[in-house]
């Protein structure tokens, strides 16, 4: 009976929104109307952001001048968008579907909401994100089986009202429809966690409206205890917040808003069947209490007459007067049937299951209490039959809500799998990229060890040519040594035979000496070849002004080649003087050959030692050690700079030259 009786209310409150739907109003700033509203948008001189401002605080009806309405908000929606801004798109479409919700427009409705769906994810007004997450649990709980993520969508508003600094009288109209939403919510869990959150928004601000709104929800939630266990106090509890509901409306110095006699009516009613339901029920409190419910007048409305009705035969019954509780029940039955033929397609038959589930079960009650068991058994009947479609979808809902948690969890699992395969890709993508650096890191070195490799070839190349050179100057130098003493040997010999008288044998003498003579020709002319060549080296080292010319050219072709952008290197080289190379000599006592004359030269002119190796394609080490051994042969020692002596000999000569010149 309790569980029948929490159906009724939760029906009672919905049906209490759905009539409040066409009174909404944002109690905020009195003194706003809709045309004033509409003045300060069509305003250019007024900044955008003090329009939105305005917009999240108006409180014109939205029940009046609907058109206007929707003209003034598409065109500060598109202003919205022009200006990019997330926050107030998203409140204008979510504006925008309520509009057409009052309008019965659907289609639309659904457009807007799908737009604004778009915006929420990156918006960050707790204001506009509050008004989103509230439309959105309005459109799930008015669908089959969209109870469970309309709740969903209910909690989440109130977080962001919660965030909300500004005076929240603005939102204390929202707050109690979420409230009438979840009433006889079963879930006492969910239940307290939402009185929680109202609880918190109240600490900000205490407007009378919010207070209203957590005494229904506090309500209903000691109703469902009371279900669960029977416990009187429970019932005690409830009681009391619905008391607490009529003094607030009643007092003065609380400020509520119009349009609130429904709940008071409920409120009635309510602690009527609360206090019927005790073990010692006060009846002549309970009477006036249903009085009280009769005065508001809503004798036309269907709903309200059978609510008064049914609560009346409950009364009636729980005092044993059978006859008079009969007569209630079937005038409730009577207002049942005139209520369900107008809601018509409006809502689905079994939203009516439970209304008339706890009438037959009451009537048969009651007939069966009267004597009457054969009618009684056929109420009893009625009440079955019904409490198995009751069942039937509520095992429907169940089996929508397991499916759907399990298409839930199967999504969760595939954006688990998707994430993870987002990092495997990142993860290889990146292992992809170190290991082309790598390649391009080992192809650099590689490169750089070649070129390496093909500089000191060169150097080690032109080194063993000059030593063949010499190698070969001394094996020719040997070989005429050794020719000149057979040649002495052999007229030494061949003056013996003669003085013996051997004539066979000196002219066979006379003949090798003939093929030695032609050899030691030919031996003679290689070595004059060689000693032409060395005359010719020794020349140049003698005179000074063919080798300066020739260090001087050479040098100047490798600076030209290698380092073209060093051409200050050639004016420099034009400087250097013919005595530079005498004074070299006479500064170092030995033979100072042409590499290291050239060397000389390039550390003179101011050259640098990697230009150096770059010019003559050795190493930088070899440099060092040139520049160690030069030291060495010019006597310098290890704290003298080779640089700054050979530039001074330069330069001394240089300005010798000047002084003769004038």
């Amino acid at each position: 009976m309790n569980k029948s009786i929490s159906m009724v209310i939760f029906l009672f409150s919905c049906f209490f929104l759905f009539s409040q739907e066409d009174a909404v109003v944002v109690y905020s700033n009195n003194e706003v109307t809709l045309d004033s509203f509409a003045v300060i948008m069509n305003n250019a001189n007024i900044p955008y952001k003090e329009k939105m401002d305005i917009f999240y605080r108006c409180n014109y009806k939205r029940n009046l001048q609907q058109e206007k309405q929707l003209s003034v908000v598409n065109k500060l929606l598109s202003e919205s968008k022009r200006r990019k801004d997330i926050n107030g798109t998203l409140y204008n479409y979510i504006c925008l579907a309520d509009l057409y919700r009052e309008l019965d427009n659907n289609v639309l409705f659904n457009v807007y909401i799908d737009s604004a769906d778009i915006y929420a994810e990156d918006a960050t007004h707790p204001l506009a994100l509050a008004q989103y997450y509230y439309t959105k649990g309005t459109q799930a709980i008015n669908v089959p089986y969209g109870k469970k993520e309309g709740y969903k969508q209910f909690e989440k508003a109130l977080d962001c009202y919660g965030r909300l600094s500004r005076d929240t009288y603005i939102i204390s109209y929202y707050i109690y429809n979420i409230a009438v939403y979840t009433a006889n919510q079963p879930d006492t869990i969910f239940a307290k966690r939402l009185i929680r959150k109202v609880e918190n928004i109240l600490q900000k601000d205490n407007p009378s409206f919010i207070d209203f709104a957590l005494s229904t929800m506090k309500s209903d939630l000691y109703s469902t205890y009371f279900g669960a266990s029977q416990q009187e106090n429970m019932l005690d509890s409830a009681i009391f917040y619905e008391k607490k509901r009529l003094s607030l409306f009643y007092s003065d110095d609380n400020h509520l808003p119009d349009g609130l006699d429904y709940d008071i009516l409920q409120s009635y009613l309510l602690i009527a069947e609360y206090c019927s339901l005790k073990k010692e029920p006060d009846w002549n409190y309970i009477n006036e209490c249903i009085e009280k419910a009769k005065s508001f007048g809503y004798t036309d409305d269907s709903y309200i007459m059978c609510r008064i009705k049914y609560t009346e035969a409950i009364c009636l019954y729980e005092q044993k007067k059978y006859n008079e509780a009969e007569k209630r029940i079937i005038e409730a039955e009577n207002y049942l049937s005139r209520q369900i033929e107008e809601g018509g397609a409006m809502y689905p038959p079994e939203t009516f299951y439970s209304d008339e589930a706890v009438h037959a079960d009451l009537h048969s009650r009651i007939l069966y209490s009267n004597g009457n068991y054969k009618e009684a058994l056929k109420y009893n009947r009625i009440k079955n039959d019904l409490k198995v479609k009751i069942r039937d979808v509520e095992t429907r809902e169940l089996e929508y809500l397991y499916n759907t948690e399990k298409e839930e969890r199967k999504i969760e699992q595939l954006k688990i799998i998707t994430t993870n395969q987002i990092k495997t890709i990142s993860m290889l993508v990146l292992i992809t990229l170190l290991l082309i650096a790598t390649i391009g890191l080992l192809i650099f070195w590689f490169y750089a060890v070649k070129k390496s490799l093909k500089r000191r070839s060169a150097l080690i190349k032109t080194e063993k040519e000059e030593a063949e050179l010499n190698l070969r100057i001394k094996e020719e130098q040997s070989v005429k040594a050794q020719l000149e003493k057979y040649e002495v040997l052999s007229d030494y010999r061949l003056k013996e035979m003669e003085l013996e008288g051997k004539n066979k044998v000196m002219e066979q003498l006379l003949k090798d000496k003939e093929i030695l003579d032609k050899q030691i020709e030919a031996y003679m002319q290689k070595i004059n070849e060689y000693e032409r060549i060395n005359d010719e080296k020794q020349e140049y080292v003698k005179t000074e002004e063919p080798l300066i010319k020739l260090v001087n050219e050479d040098i100047q072709r490798l600076i030209v080649k290698k380092l073209p952008d060093k051409k200050d290197y050639v004016e420099s080289l034009c400087r250097i003087g013919e005595q530079f190379i005498s004074v070299l000599k006479n500064a170092y006592s030995g033979n100072l050959s042409i590499p290291y004359i050239k060397y000389c030269v390039c550390f003179a002119i101011g050259m640098e030692i990697g230009e150096v190796s770059e010019c003559f394609s050795i190493e930088q080490s070899s440099v060092h050690m040139v520049r160690y051994r030069l030291k060495k042969k010019f006597g310098l020692d290890n704290n003298d700079d080779l640089d700054v002596f050979l530039r001074k000999m330069n330069n001394a000569l240089s300005s010798t030259r000047i002084l003769k010149a004038l």
